[in-house]
C-alpha cells in the first residue's frame, strides 16, 4: 500500500542489509533529491506507535532527505511517499532485493545523458548542481561522450574499463584515439590506462619537464603551442603537444642566457646545454682551467667566521627545537639559504684568473629540473692553457740552477738515498700519507689533460668500457656521477706549482678530501657481470655490492631497450613465471615477442593490471646476472710469467703457489 508519510516519523530499522558504505556520497544524493523530487519511494513497516513507520529498503534516501531538512532546505513536516508492508516477515528479503538487483549505470550512458544536457543549453554548473556533482565531474564524462566513435563504442559494450576511457581522453584529437585504439585492441598490454597514455603522449612534453618550466606556460601558448589537458588527472598532468616550438623557444631563451652570461663575466664563450646535466663527452673536448685563488682579507675571514657560526646555531635549533612547518622553521631556513649564498659570494670572489687568459675561457650553462638556468661549477678553454708549473720542473733555492759538477752515478745513488729517507717519513705518518695518496691520484683526474711530472707512480687510472663509444648519460647512476664529479672542490687546483697545489688540497676539510678518494676509487672499477662466459664474474664486485647493501632494482629497470627486447622469448617467460607463477606465464606464452618484451617491460616498471602481491614482485624482479649475488671463488695463485705465457690457464700448474709464497722465488725455483 502507497501512502504519504512525514520524514519525521520515519527511523531506519537495523534489517537494511546495506552495513557499509551508508553515507556514501550523500551530499549529491541529497542535492539531487532536492532537485528532482524522491524518484523513488522507500519501503516501511508499521511501529506499534500509530502513524510512525521503520525504513527497511531506502536508507540512503532516508538519510539524505533528513540532512535537507535540517539545513532548511526542506519543511521540517515534508512529507514522502512510502510502500507500506504489513509484517516484517518478508522486510530483510525486500532490503535485499532492491540493493542486490540493483545494476549501476553504464559510464557510457552517463557520458551521454549529461552530454544531451549541455546541448540543450544548460551549463555545465546547472547540470553539476541538480545532480548533486562537481562542474568537473560533468565535464569529465562529456569528455568521455566525444571519444572516438570505436572508442565510446568499446566503452558502452564493455569491452574496455572507466579507466581506461578515460585514458583516451588525454587527448582530443579523435583520429589519433582511434589509431591507438586499433594498435592497443590487438596487444596484450591494451588494458593498461599508463601504456594507453603513453601511446597517445608519444612526442610530446609534460608541464613538469625541466624545458617546459623554463620557457613557461604563457611564452609556450603564445607562440601557438597547443596544451591538451587531462581532466582525469591534476594540472601537471597537462601535456604540450608541439615539441617544436618548446625546442626552440627553449633554445633562444638558454643562448640569450649564455651570451648574457658571457658578456657579464667576460668570458670567450658560454656553450647552452638543453639538458639537465652537461654531457661528459662534451667536457671532454675542452680543456679544465683551474683559476688560483687569494687568501681570505681579514674582514673576510671573519664575516665567514660569524657566518659559519650562525648557521651551525640555526641548524641545532632545527634539528632539536623548532618544530617544521612553523613560522620559526620556516624563517631559519630562508636565514640559511641567504648564509649560504654570501658563503658562496665571498668564495667566489677569491678566484683570481690571469688577465693573459682571461678572454680564452668559457664555460657552460644548462638547466636545472626545476627549469631554472644552472652555470657550470667549471671554467674551460678550447685549447690548452699552460699554467705556471706545469712542467713540472723541479723548484730551485733562491732561484738558482742545478749545476753539473756530479757524476750521473753519483747523482742516481743520491737520489735513491734521498728517497729511501722521504719514503720512510712517509710511511710514518699514516695521516700525510693518505692525503699524499688522495691528492696524486686526485691529481692525474684533474689535469689528465697536460702533463705535469709529479715523481710517483701511484694513479687511478679510470677503468675503459667495453663499449667504445657506450652513452648512459640517461641512467639514474650517471647522472648521480656526474653530479658527485660536479661537486667536488676544484679550488686547490688553481696553484701555480705542485707544491703549492699540495698544500691547498690539505686545507681542504676532510669530507672534501675523502669525497675525491671516493671518486678516483669509483672510477677504477672495471665492467662485471654475474655471468659465467667472457671472464665478467667477480665474486669480490658483488661481495662489495653486498657490503654497500645496493638495491639494484632502485637504480635499473628492465625494459624493452636495455633488456627484454634484446633476450630469447623463453627468457621473458622465465621472468613473468618468477614474478607471477605459471597462470601469468600461460597468459602471454602465445604473444609475439615484441608484444612480450613491452608487456614484461610494462609490468616490471609497474604498470600491468596486476594484483598488489605481483606487482610488488614485478617492480622488484631483476635478471640474476644483475644481482650482486656471485660468491668469491679461492684464487688459484700463479706466477707471473707463466700469467703472460698462458692467460687462459686456470689450474694454476706449476706456476700455482702459496697464498705467502713469493712470485719471483718460485720462478727461480722452477
Amino acid at each position: 500500500m502507497i501512502q504519504s508519510v512525514k520524514v519525521k516519523n520515519l527511523s531506519l530499522s537495523k534489517d537494511n542489509v546495506r552495513k557499509s558504505n551508508r553515507d556514501a556520497d550523500l551530499d549529491s544524493l541529497a542535492e539531487n533529491i532536492a532537485a528532482h523530487g524522491l524518484l523513488q519511494n522507500l519501503v516501511v513497516t508499521p511501529l506499534k506507535k500509530a502513524g510512525h513507520f521503520t525504513v527497511k529498503a531506502g536508507g540512503r534516501r532516508l538519510r539524505a532527505l533528513q540532512r535537507l531538512i535540517e539545513t532548511n532546505r526542506l519543511a521540517a513536516d515534508h512529507e514522502v511517499q512510502v510502500l507500506v508492508l504489513e509484517d516484517d516477515a518478508g522486510s530483510a528479503e525486500a532490503s535485499l532485493a532492491e540493493n542486490f538487483h540493483r545494476v549501476a549505470m553504464n559510464p557510457a550512458d552517463e557520458c551521454s545523458a549529461f552530454k544531451h544536457f549541455l546541448d540543450r543549453g544548460a551549463s555545465g554548473e546547472d547540470v553539476a548542481k541538480r545532480f548533486g556533482v562537481t562542474t568537473r565531474f560533468v565535464e569529465q564524462r562529456v569528455r568521455l561522450a566525444e571519444l572516438a566513435p570505436v572508442v565510446f563504442a568499446a566503452l558502452a559494450a564493455g569491452e574496455i574499463t572507466l579507466g581506461v576511457a578515460q585514458a583516451y581522453a588525454v587527448t582530443p584529437d579523435v583520429d589519433r584515439q582511434a589509431r591507438v585504439f586499433e594498435s592497443m585492441s590487438r596487444s596484450y598490454y591494451g588494458d593498461n590506462p599508463d601504456n594507453v597514455r603513453r601511446a597517445l603522449l608519444n612526442g610530446t612534453v609534460k608541464a613538469t619537464d625541466a624545458k617546459a618550466r623554463f620557457v613557461g606556460r604563457d611564452a609556450y601558448v603564445g607562440a601557438g603551442g597547443r596544451i591538451e589537458r587531462d581532466l582525469f588527472g591534476d594540472d601537471a598532468d597537462e601535456s604540450w603537444i608541439d615539441v617544436e616550438i618548446i625546442e626552440q623557444l627553449a633554445a633562444q631563451k638558454l643562448e640569450a642566457a649564455a651570451q648574457t652570461l658571457a658578456a657579464e663575466q667576460k668570458l670567450a664563450f658560454v656553450t647552452p646545454v638543453l639538458a639537465t646535466h652537461v654531457p661528459y663527452d662534451m667536457e671532454c673536448q675542452l680543456y679544465e682551467y683551474h683559476p688560483a685563488l687569494r687568501e681570505l682579507r681579514e674582514d673576510e675571514q671573519d664575516r665567514v667566521d660569524s657566518l659559519s657560526d650562525e648557521g651551525d646555531a640555526l641548524i641545532r635549533e632545527l634539528e632539536t627545537e623548532l618544530e617544521d612547518g612553523t613560522p620559526e622553521a620556516e624563517a631559519a631556513s630562508v636565514r640559511l639559504a641567504d648564509i649560504e649564498r654570501e658563503l658562496d659570494a665571498i668564495e667566489a670572489a677569491r678566484t683570481m684568473v690571469d688577465d693573459a687568459v682571461k678572454d680564452q675561457l668559457g664555460t657552460f650553462i644548462y638547466l636545472a629540473p626545476d627549469g631554472t638556468p644552472r652555470v657550470h661549477s667549471r671554467m674551460f678553454s678550447e685549447r690548452a692553457i699552460r699554467q705556471a708549473g706545469d712542467d713540472g720542473e723541479p723548484e730551485a733555492p733562491s732561484g738558482k740552477v742545478a749545476t753539473s759538477r756530479l757524476s750521473a752515478t753519483l747523482v742516481d745513488e743520491l737520489a735513491t738515498q734521498r728517497r729511501q729517507i722521504l719514503a720512510s717519513h712517509v710511511a710514518s705518518d699514516a695521516g700525510f700519507a693518505l692525503d699524499l695518496a688522495i691528492f696524486l691520484i686526485a691529481h692525474r683526474t684533474v689535469f689528465a689533460s697536460g702533463y705535469v711530472r709529479d715523481h710517483s707512480t701511484l694513479q687511478a687510472a679510470a677503468a675503459s668500457f667495453p663499449i667504445v663509444g657506450f652513452r648512459d648519460e640517461g641512467s639514474a647512476a650517471s647522472n648521480v656521477l656526474a653530479e658527485q664529479r660536479q661537486g667536488l672542490d676544484v679550488s686547490w687546483a688553481g696553484g701555480n706549482t705542485l707544491s703549492s697545489r699540495f698544500d691547498a688540497f690539505r686545507q681542504l676539510d676532510e669530507q672534501a678530501r675523502a669525497d675525491w678518494l671516493a671518486h678516483v676509487v669509483a672510477q677504477t672499477l672495471e665492467p662485471t657481470l654475474n655471468v659465467d662466459d667472457g671472464g665478467r664474474r667477480n665474486g669480490f664486485h658483488d661481495h662489495l655490492g653486498r657490503l654497500l647493501d645496493i638495491d639494484v632494482a632502485q637504480w635499473w629497470r628492465p625494459d624493452a631497450q636495455n633488456f627484454f627486447g634484446r633476450v630469447k622469448k623463453d627468457v621473458m617467460l622465465e621472468a613473468l613465471e618468477e614474478i607471477g607463477g605459471p597462470v601469468l606465464r600461460g597468459r602471454y606464452k602465445d604473444a609475439k615477442k615484441g608484444d612480450l618484451a613491452n608487456a614484461c617491460a610494462a609490468l616490471c616498471s609497474g604498470q600491468g593490471i596486476v594484483e598488489a602481491e605481483v606487482r610488488e614482485k614485478a617492480l622488484c624482479w631483476l635478471p640474476d646476472e644483475m644481482r650482486f649475488g656471485a660468491v668469491e671463488k679461492p684464487e688459484s695463485f700463479r706466477s707471473y710469467s707463466a700469467f703472460l705465457s698462458d692467460e687462459d690457464d686456470s689450474d694454476g700448474g706449476a706456476g700455482e703457489i702459496a697464498p705467502n709464497g713469493d712470485a719471483d722465488d718460485l720462478d727461480e725455483a722452477a
